[in-house]
């Protein structure tokens, strides 16, 4: 898969999550990219999800941006 491809797959996932009802209720780091969790809060299910392409790192900061307003 490229580089692309990934960024795509990996946007769309946190986009179905959000529109959805899951917020953002975490962030850790790794070596391996950024684990992200989260969760929907009206029926306290929790996801987790790894973002390894640094273009959907980018998306995710600015989606946690707006999710603080």
């Amino acid at each position: 898969m490229s580089g692309y491809d990934t960024f795509l797959a990996e946007k769309n996932q946190v986009d179905k999550l959000i529109k959805n009802g899951y917020i953002i209720t975490g962030l850790r780091g790794t070596l391996d990219g950024d684990v992200v969790e989260f969760e929907n809060k009206m029926t306290s299910d929790k996801k987790t999800m790894l973002l390894t392409n640094p273009d959907s790192r980018k998306n995710f900061a600015i989606r946690c941006i707006k999710q603080q307003k």
